[in-house]
Protein backbone atom coordinates (compact mmCIF):
# COMPACT_ATOMS: atom_id res chain seq x y z
CA UNK A 1 0.00 0.00 0.00
CA UNK A 2 1.07 3.56 -0.54
CA UNK A 3 1.39 6.32 1.77
CA UNK A 4 2.63 9.71 1.83
CA UNK A 5 4.33 11.84 4.67
CA UNK A 6 3.84 14.93 3.06
CA UNK A 7 7.57 14.47 2.19
CA UNK A 8 8.20 11.00 0.47
CA UNK A 9 5.93 8.29 -1.04
CA UNK A 10 6.80 4.98 0.69
CA UNK A 11 5.06 1.52 0.72
CA UNK A 12 4.69 -0.08 3.33
CA UNK A 13 5.81 -4.49 3.15
CA UNK A 14 5.08 -3.75 -0.80
CA UNK A 15 5.37 -6.48 -3.26
CA UNK A 16 8.45 -6.90 -5.88
CA UNK A 17 5.92 -5.56 -8.33
CA UNK A 18 4.45 -2.54 -6.29
CA UNK A 19 7.89 -1.21 -5.98
CA UNK A 20 8.46 -1.24 -9.60
CA UNK A 21 4.82 0.09 -10.14
CA UNK A 22 5.89 2.72 -8.07
CA UNK A 23 8.88 3.88 -9.32
CA UNK A 24 7.36 4.50 -12.40
CA UNK A 25 4.37 6.14 -11.46
CA UNK A 26 6.76 8.44 -9.10
CA UNK A 27 8.96 9.30 -12.02
CA UNK A 28 5.64 10.00 -14.07
CA UNK A 29 4.02 12.27 -11.32
CA UNK A 30 7.36 14.84 -10.68
CA UNK A 31 9.84 14.04 -14.46
CA UNK A 32 9.22 17.57 -15.08
CA UNK A 33 10.84 18.86 -11.47
CA UNK A 34 14.25 19.08 -12.50
CA UNK A 35 13.60 21.23 -15.30
CA UNK A 36 15.24 24.22 -14.29
CA UNK A 37 18.01 21.99 -12.99
CA UNK A 38 19.10 20.88 -16.40
CA UNK A 39 18.49 24.22 -18.58
CA UNK A 40 22.08 25.41 -17.50
CA UNK A 41 22.86 21.63 -18.55
CA UNK A 42 25.56 22.11 -20.96
CA UNK A 43 26.59 19.27 -23.28
CA UNK A 44 27.69 18.35 -26.72
CA UNK A 45 26.24 14.84 -27.33
CA UNK A 46 23.88 12.58 -25.10
CA UNK A 47 27.00 10.76 -23.49
CA UNK A 48 28.58 13.97 -22.03
CA UNK A 49 25.05 14.78 -20.70
CA UNK A 50 24.69 11.41 -19.68
CA UNK A 51 28.14 11.64 -17.93
CA UNK A 52 26.87 15.53 -16.14
CA UNK A 53 24.03 13.94 -14.91
CA UNK A 54 25.71 11.00 -13.31
CA UNK A 55 28.60 13.01 -11.74
CA UNK A 56 26.35 15.64 -10.42
CA UNK A 57 24.10 12.52 -8.29
CA UNK A 58 27.78 12.01 -7.08
CA UNK A 59 27.94 15.03 -6.31
CA UNK A 60 25.04 16.16 -4.47
CA UNK A 61 23.47 12.62 -2.90
CA UNK A 62 24.75 10.45 -0.65
CA UNK A 63 23.61 6.67 -1.30
CA UNK A 64 21.49 5.43 1.97
CA UNK A 65 19.83 2.03 1.87
CA UNK A 66 16.12 2.59 3.44
CA UNK A 67 15.42 0.79 6.59
CA UNK A 68 14.04 -2.70 6.80
CA UNK A 69 10.51 -3.04 5.90
CA UNK A 70 10.19 0.35 4.29
CA UNK A 71 10.91 1.88 0.70
CA UNK A 72 11.07 4.88 0.34
CA UNK A 73 10.12 6.54 -3.56
CA UNK A 74 11.35 10.20 -3.56
CA UNK A 75 10.50 12.80 -5.81
CA UNK A 76 13.82 14.26 -7.35
CA UNK A 77 13.18 17.57 -5.25
CA UNK A 78 12.86 15.46 -2.65
CA UNK A 79 16.11 13.72 -2.93
CA UNK A 80 17.84 17.10 -3.32
CA UNK A 81 16.68 18.02 -0.11
CA UNK A 82 17.22 15.30 1.80
CA UNK A 83 20.92 14.72 0.16
CA UNK A 84 20.68 10.79 -0.07
CA UNK A 85 18.75 8.20 -1.26
CA UNK A 86 18.62 4.81 -2.43
CA UNK A 87 18.79 2.88 -6.27
CA UNK A 88 14.75 3.88 -6.62
CA UNK A 89 15.66 7.50 -5.85
CA UNK A 90 18.18 8.03 -7.62
CA UNK A 91 17.15 6.30 -11.03
CA UNK A 92 13.96 8.77 -10.72
CA UNK A 93 15.99 11.90 -10.63
CA UNK A 94 18.09 10.65 -13.23
CA UNK A 95 15.03 9.59 -15.44
CA UNK A 96 13.44 13.02 -14.63
CA UNK A 97 16.59 15.30 -15.93
CA UNK A 98 16.80 12.63 -18.69
CA UNK A 99 12.98 13.57 -19.92
CA UNK A 100 13.52 17.28 -19.71
CA UNK A 101 16.54 17.03 -22.20
CA UNK A 102 14.39 14.58 -24.18
CA UNK A 103 16.70 11.65 -24.28
CA UNK A 104 15.65 8.60 -24.60
CA UNK A 105 15.65 6.27 -21.65
CA UNK A 106 14.63 3.40 -19.81
CA UNK A 107 14.66 2.25 -15.85
CA UNK A 108 16.04 -1.42 -15.63
CA UNK A 109 15.69 -3.11 -12.86
CA UNK A 110 17.79 -6.35 -12.18
CA UNK A 111 18.68 -8.89 -9.70
CA UNK A 112 21.95 -10.63 -9.30
CA UNK A 113 20.96 -13.97 -7.86
CA UNK A 114 18.64 -15.09 -10.33
CA UNK A 115 15.59 -15.18 -8.16
CA UNK A 116 12.28 -13.69 -9.08
CA UNK A 117 12.62 -10.16 -6.87
CA UNK A 118 14.18 -7.62 -8.46
CA UNK A 119 17.03 -6.15 -6.19
CA UNK A 120 18.18 -2.98 -7.76
CA UNK A 121 17.28 -0.35 -10.47
CA UNK A 122 19.21 1.97 -12.40
CA UNK A 123 18.70 4.11 -15.82
CA UNK A 124 20.11 3.09 -19.31
CA UNK A 125 19.81 5.86 -22.11
CA UNK A 126 19.95 5.63 -25.64
CA UNK A 127 22.89 7.77 -27.51
CA UNK A 128 22.36 9.72 -31.25
CA UNK A 129 23.72 6.18 -32.45
CA UNK A 130 21.29 4.07 -30.98
CA UNK A 131 24.26 3.10 -28.15
CA UNK A 132 22.80 2.32 -24.62
CA UNK A 133 24.72 4.78 -21.83
CA UNK A 134 24.36 3.01 -18.70
CA UNK A 135 23.91 5.56 -15.62
CA UNK A 136 24.24 3.71 -12.12
CA UNK A 137 25.91 5.85 -9.76
CA UNK A 138 24.66 3.60 -6.65
CA UNK A 139 26.59 0.42 -8.00
CA UNK A 140 30.60 0.63 -7.74
CA UNK A 141 33.66 -1.40 -9.43
CA UNK A 142 35.99 -3.18 -7.51
CA UNK A 143 33.51 -4.23 -4.42
CA UNK A 144 30.91 -7.01 -4.47
CA UNK A 145 29.07 -4.64 -2.89
CA UNK A 146 26.86 -1.48 -3.48
CA UNK A 147 28.25 0.81 -0.57
CA UNK A 148 32.29 -0.18 -1.42
CA UNK A 149 34.18 0.07 -4.54
CA UNK A 150 34.39 3.12 -6.88
CA UNK A 151 30.98 4.65 -9.09
CA UNK A 152 32.11 4.43 -12.88
CA UNK A 153 30.18 5.95 -15.12
CA UNK A 154 28.48 3.58 -18.38
CA UNK A 155 29.08 0.77 -16.24
CA UNK A 156 26.90 -1.93 -14.39
CA UNK A 157 27.42 -5.15 -12.88
CA UNK A 158 26.31 -8.32 -14.78
CA UNK A 159 22.94 -9.60 -13.61
CA UNK A 160 20.61 -12.74 -13.63
CA UNK A 161 17.57 -11.26 -14.76
CA UNK A 162 16.33 -7.66 -15.48
CA UNK A 163 13.47 -5.56 -16.70
CA UNK A 164 13.63 -2.70 -18.60
CA UNK A 165 10.74 -0.11 -18.50
CA UNK A 166 11.04 2.22 -21.31
CA UNK A 167 9.38 5.76 -20.46
CA UNK A 168 9.33 9.05 -21.54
Amino acid sequence: MMYCDGHNEFLLAGYNSDVVRNVVACYERWKSQPSELVENLKYETTETACESIFTYVLENVRYKIDPDGVQYIKSPARLLRDKEGDCKSFSIFIAACLHCLNIPHAFRFVNFDGSNQYSHVYVVAKDEQNRMIIIDPVDRINEDTIAGGEPCFNYARPFSRNKDIIVQ
